[in-house]
């Protein structure tokens, strides 16, 4: 049983199918056609209104794969890095003790992706640090792994193409190498 707890991008926008080329319904593809997916993500959801509304659904599914993938729309609405690690800290307490393995997703570089272009990159860099840095901590207190995405998905600078037209959601394309990002972690970490 793989349960996602997430946002938007959990929910597959920016692919031209969301359905089926979200990086999720892909993810749970990869696990054969007797996998069970339980899709939990909801567009906009932060950290705070996932332990509401998608917690709790997580754990009663009796999972053996949670992917966690919640923190830029923390970051866009400015919640305090300590609300949020607060948070995170509630939910990966919650999950620890279902056994599952849980891979929690961190910030990639926001600076190769088009709705960030205004930013100050060396600004906006340092702030993904410290969101990565308590994430990693977060998860290490409780056994889960951390999918680094702002190591691993450094290609957007030569695919623009894993970018959507609002320019902050994954494509089809980025859909399906996030995907492939969170199955490597699983294949080796869990």
């Amino acid at each position: 049983m793989y349960v996602a707890i997430g946002a938007s991008d959990a929910v597959g926008i920016g692919a031209r199918d969301p359905e089926t080329e979200g990086w999720v319904s892909r993810l749970g593809a990869s696990f054969g056609p007797q996998a069970h997916v339980i899709n939990l993500g909801i567009n906009g959801s932060t950290v705070a209104r996932a332990l509401q509304e998608q917690l709790e659904p997580a754990v009663d599914a009796r999972p053996d794969l949670v992917t966690v993938w919640l923190a830029a729309n923390d970051l866009n609405s400015r919640t305090p890095l300590e609300r949020y690690a607060v948070g995170l800290d509630q939910m990966l307490s919650r999950l620890a003790p279902t056994g599952a393995c849980v891979l929690v997703g961190n910030l990639p570089d926001l600076t190769l992706a088009p709705m960030y272009a205004r930013s100050d990159a060396a600004t906006l860099r340092a702030g993904l640090a410290r969101w990565n840095a308590a994430i990693a901590d977060v998860a290490a207190r409780h056994g889960a792994r951390v999918v680094d995405l702002f190591a691993r998905w450094q290609e957007l600078a030569e695919h623009p193409e894993y970018v959507s037209a609002d320019g902050f959601h994954p494509s089809s394309e980025g859909h399906a190498r996030l995907a492939e990002l969170f199955a490597e972690a699983h294949g080796r970490d869990c």
